[in-house]
C-alpha cells in the first residue's frame, strides 16, 4: 500500500498475512495491530524522505503462538519510525523479530523499536530479536526488549485492598497495554 498523506488504521489480525507499506515523501502513518487468535504477520515499511511511521501492537494470546516480524527500511533522509509491540502470553510462545535498516547515504533518520512480553504462567515463553542495520553515524536509533511475569508484590498490594486475584491480574494486564490503548484512542 502506498501512503501519500496522513493515514491512521487499526488492523485486527484474523489470519496469517504480510502487509506492505510504502510511505512517500512527507507522509505519515499510525498503524495499530491487535490479535487474540495467534497469527503470523510480517509487516514491511519503506520510508521515503521526511516520512514518518508509528506502529503499535498488542497481542493477548491464550494457547496460541503469535509471530510478528517487522522490517523498516529508511530509504529517504530525515525519515522517522517508532515501533512498540507487546505480548501477553498464557499457555503459548510468542515471537517478535524486528529489523531497522538505514543505508549509508540516508542521513538524519530516527528509528526506535520496543518489544515487551508478559508471561502469565511457567509454560509460556517469548522470543524477541530486535536488530539494527545502521550504515551511518547521522542517525538516532534504539531497540529494546523485556520479558517477565507479573510482579507478585503488585498482585499482593491489590489483593490487600480487597481486590480478588483474577481482577488484580486483569488490572495489571490492562496497565501493561494502557499507553498503547491511549494512543489508539487519539486517532
Amino acid at each position: 500500500m502506498d501512503i501519500t498523506s496522513n493515514y491512521t488504521k487499526t488492523i485486527t489480525l484474523k489470519e496469517n498475512t504480510e502487509l506492505n507499506y510504502n510511505l512517500k515523501p512527507n507522509s505519515k502513518a499510525r498503524l495499530f495491530f491487535h490479535d487474540r487468535i495467534g497469527v503470523d504477520v510480517k509487516i514491511n515499511v519503506n520510508l521515503d524522505e521526511n516520512a514518518s511511521c508509528e506502529m503499535y501492537g498488542f497481542f493477548k494470546n491464550n494457547g496460541r503462538d503469535p509471530k510478528v516480524i517487522t522490517t523498516v527500511t529508511h530509504k529517504g533522509k530525515k525519515s522517522k519510525c517508532d515501533q512498540d509491540f507487546r505480548f501477553v502470553n498464557k499457555n503459548c510462545d510468542s515471537t517478535f523479530e524486528g529489523k531497522i535498516t538505514i543505508p549509508r547515504n540516508v542521513t538524519g533518520c530516527e528509528s526506535h523499536m520496543l518489544n515487551k512480553n508478559l508471561l502469565l504462567d511457567d509454560d509460556s515463553t517469548a522470543f524477541s530479536k530486535p536488530e539494527l542495520d545502521i550504515k551511518n553515524d547521522d542517525t538516532v536509533c534504539s531497540h529494546g526488549a523485556t520479558t517477565g511475569p507479573l510482579d507478585a508484590e503488585q498482585i499482593f498490594y491489590l489483593r490487600s485492598r480487597g481486590i480478588a486475584e483474577p481482577d488484580a491480574v486483569d488490572m495489571l494486564i490492562e496497565a501493561f497495554y494502557q499507553d498503547i490503548k491511549y494512543k489508539m484512542n487519539q486517532e
